[in-house]
């Protein structure tokens, strides 16, 4: 027994008393980072650590990044790749990166106690205070798209009520000067018409309505579809007027399952994480597949997702490791982390030895990693930690109001359309009944309103009718 023990120790000894080893890593900025002018020297918080473990446990160390940048796959055969196929097969002593510890790792390698811990959180644009709009917020709750079809429809509903006022039978404009005592003989013209177009969309009064079937059913849908409008107009108001008020700064989300509930903020991964899929929460699992609907809101890299999310400018938003993105975070003001801490796991140095192992275990507990974590990872922006910005007073959580499109509005114009199609079917049958009424050999007795409620009867020839009877 005390043979087994002098051996034991004979061979930590070995292994670690001033012995140089061998390491391999991975160049991910700012775990390991070449110098800038000085090829094979190295800076980084992987540095900082084996600097303090090699004065710690006394050895010298050398550095060979693993050429494919590859932290290791384990195939079919049982043979490993990149770092882990490294240690696996002797050829490095430590494998020191932000080397995630798992089960099927621990298979063939040991690994220290955690060096790092990481998790998943939200990368966002940061929201900043809206810019006073005065009277501008008035023409806000419509996109330009609606004001412009709203123009449009306004011009076609205005001709086609004149173009029925001149060609059916039954409009004002077939009534005889000598019946017109309320003068309404010119109440659709084509300046009338668009007045009284104007006039019905900002719900002001009107002198007359359409007379004939075909004008009265375009008016009572135009009407239908202008109370459809300024409901949405007004309601819509409401909203840019709540969120502008304050002035404060809006967060569309905290949260990844508030996130899940919004569809204003675009959110994707890197094509290669799958953890959102891996997880047991639901929300997250509906998440994974809500961020691959979408083949854009994928990205292949970090830079990537943080480029997408500066260029969105409040509209896109990236999943990824906390430490990845609080480190963005501190270097631009215009970004910010968000979001609980899901799918936490712990880095560590892996080991080809399990006496090296333990060996650095012992010392990693007394070197200071939150010092190393604060020198790498930098808060520049002066911010404060992330719940303390959150539970500034001025700045709410609301989801911000955006303009109604024409899509959000395509019942009030299907509607319009309706009565425009049906309105000038109508006009066409009334107009085609009266010409084949007009050819007939007798006289046709009708009965025609001439404004004041009055009835007069004559023939086609001198009334303008609105009802016949034979």
């Amino acid at each position: 027994m005390r043979a087994l023990c002098v051996c034991l120790c004979l061979d930590i000894v070995i292994l670690t008393w001033g012995r140089e080893l061998k390491i391999t890593s991975i160049l991910k900025p700012p775990f390991l980072m070449e110098v800038s002018g000085s090829p094979g020297k190295y800076e980084g918080y992987m540095i900082d650590v084996l600097n303090a473990l090699s004065k710690s446990v006394n050895f010298t160390y050398s550095i060979q990044p693993e050429p494919d940048g590859v932290y290791g796959m384990k195939d079919a055969k049982g043979d490993w790749s990149g770092m882990m196929g490294l240690l696996v097969t002797k050829k490095a002593d430590l494998a020191a990166a932000d080397l995630t510890v798992t089960d099927k790792r621990r298979e063939d390698v040991a690994f220290t106690s955690p060096i790092f811990h990481s998790s998943h959180r939200i990368l966002v644009w940061k929201p900043e205070v809206p810019p006073y709009s005065g009277l501008a917020v008035l023409f806000q709750p419509f996109s330009a798209d609606v004001w412009i079809m709203l123009m449009v429809v306004c011009m076609i509903t205005g001709i086609l009520l004149t173009i029925i006022n001149k060609f059916s039978p039954s409009e004002w404009s077939k009534i005889p000067e000598a019946e017109d005592k309320t003068n309404s003989k010119d109440s659709f013209t084509i300046n009338n018409a668009l007045f009284f177009v104007h006039s019905t969309v900002c719900w002001q009064g009107f002198k007359e309505v359409p007379r004939s079937p075909g004008g009265r059913f375009l008016t009572s849908m135009w009407m239908s579809f202008v109370l459809f409008m300024i409901t949405a107009y007004i309601a819509n108001l409401g909203s840019f007027i709540i969120t502008s008020a304050p002035r404060k700064p809006v967060l569309p989300f905290k949260t990844f399952h508030q996130m899940e509930l919004q569809s204003e903020v675009a959110y994707g991964t890197k094509s290669s994480d799958n953890f959102l899929k891996l997880s047991k929460d639901p929300v997250l699992n509906r998440l994974y597949y809500i961020s691959r609907s979408e083949p854009d809101n994928l990205f292949e890299t970090d830079d990537e997702g943080y480029q997408k999310v500066k260029a969105s400018e409040g509209s896109f938003a990236a999943i990824m490791e906390d430490y990845v993105a609080e480190r963005f975070a501190g270097r631009d003001c215009s970004v910010m982390v968000v979001g609980e801490k899901v799918q936490p796991t712990d880095q560590a140095i892996a080991c080809n030895n399990v006496s090296l192992c333990e060996e650095l275990s012992n010392s990693i507990s007394t070197l200071p990693l939150k010092e190393f974590r604060q020198k790498w990872w930098p808060n520049g922006c002066n911010v404060g930690s992330l719940s303390e910005y959150l539970n500034k007073p001025e700045v709410t959580l609301l989801t911000p109001a955006r303009p109604l499109n024409t899509i959000d509005l395509s019942i009030a114009f299907i509607l319009l359309l309706l009565g425009i199609i049906v309105g000038v079917l109508m006009l066409l049958i009334e107009v085609y009944r009266a010409n084949k009424k007009s050819k007939g050999e007798e006289p046709i007795k009708l009965k025609a309103s001439n404004g004041d409620n009055a009835v007069t009867e004559g023939t086609d020839e001198e009334k303008a009718p609105i009802a016949e009877e034979c």
